[in-house]
């Protein structure tokens, strides 16, 4: 088949996650192409204001070798409020170019507001299915009220249209028929992790000697984007609580992010230079080796709109290595690994997971025990190669179905 996955964010630069993983496993056996949107954007000079022609990167691995993803980014003018404005006809016009010159079979949708409609459009005149992937509530991703009330009706008007929705978790099923998604267009498919690259038999003697973390020191790691509602800032305010109790305990914060100017800063006022490490944004085929220095990893995510119902990809990767980890309840967490048999332990606030990780800490054995929950439920529930082998029999059973219909004279 011939697969285009649609995105609205700069596939380079972002962290690799499910919008990677799934594109570059598809490419092995299947022609696979990609948009994506450059978010992020600056500008080469002061007279840079962009260009509305496609650049084109290939092949792309970003987390399989071998994988052979065309992206293809449509141009934009570098202008304030302008970029998005121009984005929404450069890419109608390459997403229609790409359907019509590689003989797209099928669109796998991640996006809404910047080509959202475009791919519904341009599905419907080709007589191509569009699934979509929800793995956020987009509008709540969105500071601008104006742009998040827009957001939150171009939604409806996808979630109503689209072929078929694949959701994260249960509690994003529920969310997206409330936003008038059929309930019989609403599949299940839990985020895969690659077992192959994350698991527990993994040498990080080398990398621990690197970062100054001893065979002795009891190492607490978060790893990923340091937004604000990550309340890192606040764990590291109470990390002394653990030091007085557990003093050859050591918290390693692995990635980079809004807060991390501030946490170096607290790291120092705090005088826990050495105790607490942060190493900015690292190469993802490094996470492996650091999630293995961790004795607990750590998820203190606030409770909001962005959060309550996802499923973090770290937490995946963290039980996938066989660590135990300790997780505010986010909901829609809580409603795919339910408790301490999954390797999870579950903590209101900021001070109930310090004093679980004390706990923890001075359990070896249960230490084990939740290591070897961890590993058992990630190989049951969440091996990548399931994951792939299910949304390619969706894939194709919405292709057949097309191929049944009369297509639309264009």
């Amino acid at each position: 088949m011939n697969i285009l996955f649609v995105h609205e964010m700069d596939w380079l630069k972002k962290v690799v996650f499910e919008m990677h993983d799934l594109p570059e496993m598809f490419s092995k056996n299947h022609n696979v192409f990609a948009i994506d949107y450059e978010d992020l954007w600056e500008k080469d000079s002061f007279f840079d204001i962009g260009t509305i022609k496609t650049k084109e990167f290939k092949p792309l691995e970003r987390a399989h070798k071998g994988a052979n993803v065309i992206l293809r980014r449509p141009g934009m003018i570098k202008l304030p409020l302008f970029s998005r404005l121009s984005a929404i006809f450069t890419h109608y016009f390459e997403i229609e170019r790409i359907i019509k010159e590689e003989k797209i079979n099928a669109i796998v949708l991640y996006s809404v507001p910047t080509n959202g409609l475009q791919c519904l459009f341009l599905a419907k005149k080709y007589n191509i299915p569009v699934i979509y992937r929800s793995i956020d509530v987009l509008h709540q991703l969105i500071d601008n009220w104006f742009l998040c009330k827009v957001t939150y009706s171009l939604e409806k008007i996808v979630y109503k249209n689209v072929d078929k929705i694949i959701v994260l978790t249960p509690k994003l099923s529920d969310y997206v028929v409330k936003m008038g998604a059929n309930k019989g267009k609403v599949e299940l498919l839990l985020i895969g992790v690659d077992t192959t690259k994350f698991h527990s038999v993994i040498d990080s003697i080398a990398l621990r000697k690197n970062i100054g973390i001893s065979e002795n020191d009891k190492v607490i790691i978060f790893m990923g984007t340091l937004f604000d509602f990550s309340r890192m800032d606040q764990y590291i305010e109470q990390f002394p609580n653990i030091l007085r109790v557990i003093p050859e305990a050591k918290l390693l914060i692995v990635g980079g992010g809004d807060l991390f100017e501030k946490l170096i800063n607290l790291v120092v006022e705090r005088g826990l230079q050495g105790k607490v490490i942060l190493t900015g944004f690292q190469p993802y085929d490094m996470m492996p080796q650091y999630i293995n220095i961790a004795d607990i990893c750590i998820n203190p995510f606030q409770i909001n709109g962005i959060t309550k119902d996802v499923l973090p990809n770290k937490i995946l990767q963290y039980l996938a290595c066989g660590k135990p980890v300790i997780s505010t309840p986010l909901p829609g967490l809580l409603s795919v690994i339910p408790d301490e048999k999954c390797g999870i332990i579950y903590s209101k606030d900021i001070p109930e997971m310090i004093q679980a990780t004390i706990d923890l800490l001075k359990s070896k054995d249960r230490l084990i025990q939740l290591g070897q929950n961890a590993s058992i439920y990630i190989k049951k529930h969440h091996d990548l190669n399931e994951v792939v082998i299910r949304l390619e029999e969706i894939i194709s059973k919405l292709v057949e179905e097309k191929a049944g219909d009369v297509p639309c004279q264009v």
